[in-house]
């Protein structure tokens, strides 16, 4: 191994002194696993991507990605009708929903918003808490609140404060695009041998084929895998569900990802599995390049959710693709005109907003996931099918 890391090359962006982290770590215990690199590229407390004081979520220039949150005010303001049925549906006096990576706070503002036109707010002994680890996210999202109304009943907790120190509560989970980014293990059919595809260092990270023990548990992996074959592994979503299900008396999770169940994750055009790195809206396979300066995302596994659901008690509606869940829920409404804009600011909007809903777009590639504690009924608006969908005001019957 090379005693020191090297100089990013010409124009690469990339942290050195995350570099210098992985580069002594790797040298101390010799190769690590995926999952350990994409936990230090990405959430190292200081210096990941996640702990940037710059925003990556937006359309223009030096950004790398956005989400629905950011598309579309409708997104936020249909999420939250959902939410505030899954409130109502549980009952009791003194509620909470959380929302897990708020982001820029804008989809938190459209809920708050929506909560309280319906009277669930603070005053009807209704909690919002925002889980973010990052101080300057938490500064954006503060300030986007205020300046849409009071922040009372609104509070902020880190990851792992919300670990250690929330109660048992009755409530309503929301995590939008979150279990894709928690850390993930890869593995590759070498000769028949299921080996483990760890972080290694030769003047920078480098790829390094291991022999592994399988984590515990049930296996995860194609049935059959082929020979060159890869995938990944995501024990960090069944640990986060696990935590999350062991903090909720009685409610629900709202899960929306990207992502499938095991056949199509497991499909052979997925060879290389769907681990991708995001840097200025570029999609490559270049996981080990810009560490702490670029996106890491690999597709949910719905069926390893919903198997580690069923062991943590809950049962579960879906996977379902996101855009019949706001079909359900009645984006309708606001694709049926009746605005005030002028006439490219409306196509504009219901660009966007059909970009949210149809097929071929975030609409089928983003999926649905509703997992509830023992009793409570999944009935819930945003599950229905087309026969109970919403009509715009207007529209004849």
């Amino acid at each position: 191994m090379s005693s020191s890391p090297p100089l990013p090359l010409a124009g690469e962006e990339v942290d050195l002194r995350l570099l210098e982290v992985l580069h002594d770590r790797i040298l101390h215990q010799g190769p690590i696993s995926f999952a350990e690199f994409m936990e230090l590229a990405l959430y190292h407390p200081e210096l990941g991507y996640y702990a940037r004081p710059e925003d990556p979520v937006g359309a223009e220039p030096g950004r790398d990605f956005y989400t629905a949150p950011t598309c579309h005010p409708a997104f936020g303001a249909l999420v939250g009708r959902q939410v505030a049925e899954c409130l109502q549906r549980v009952g009791g006096s003194r509620r909470q929903w959380v929302e897990f990576g708020p982001g820029s706070g804008a989809m938190a503002a459209a809920i708050l918003a929506e909560l309280r036109s319906l009277g669930l707010g603070e005053a009807a002994g209704i909690e919002a808490v925002l889980v973010e680890a990052n101080p300057h996210r938490r500064a954006w999202q503060r300030r986007l609140l205020e300046s849409s109304g009071p922040l009372d009943g609104v509070i902020w907790m880190t990851p792992s404060e919300w670990e250690r120190e929330s109660p048992r509560m009755r409530g309503c989970l929301l995590a939008n695009e979150l279990l894709d980014a928690l850390p993930v293990h890869r593995y590759r059919c070498e000769a028949g041998e299921i080996r483990e595809l760890k972080v290694g260092w030769d003047d920078g990270p480098v790829e390094v084929s291991s022999s592994t023990n399988l984590p515990p548990g049930p296996f995860e992996g194609p049935p059959s895998p082929s020979e060159g074959q890869e995938w990944e592994v995501g024990t960090a979503i069944r640990r986060w569900l696990e935590i999350s299900a062991s903090r909720l008396e009685r409610g629900y999770l709202l899960l929306l990802d990207y992502g499938h169940l095991s056949p199509e994750i497991y499909s052979p055009r997925r060879r290389r599995g769907t681990l991708m790195a995001y840097h200025r809206h570029r999609v490559s396979e270049d996981y080990l390049a810009r560490v702490g300066r670029q996106d890491l995302t690999a597709h949910v596994n719905f069926s390893s959710v919903l198997e580690a659901a069923a062991r943590c008690g809950l049962s579960a509606r879906g996977p379902i693709p996101q855009g019949r869940f706001l079909m359900a829920l009645g984006a309708m409404e606001f694709l049926s005109g009746g605005q005030s804009w002028n006439g490219l600011e409306e196509f504009r909007s219901r660009k966007t907003l059909q970009e949210l809903i149809l097929p071929g777009g975030m609409g089928e590639s983003h999926q649905v996931l509703v997992l509830a504690t023992p009793a409570c009924d999944l009935d819930l608006q945003g599950l229905r099918p087309p026969g109970r969908w919403p009509l715009p005001c207007g529209t004849a019957t």
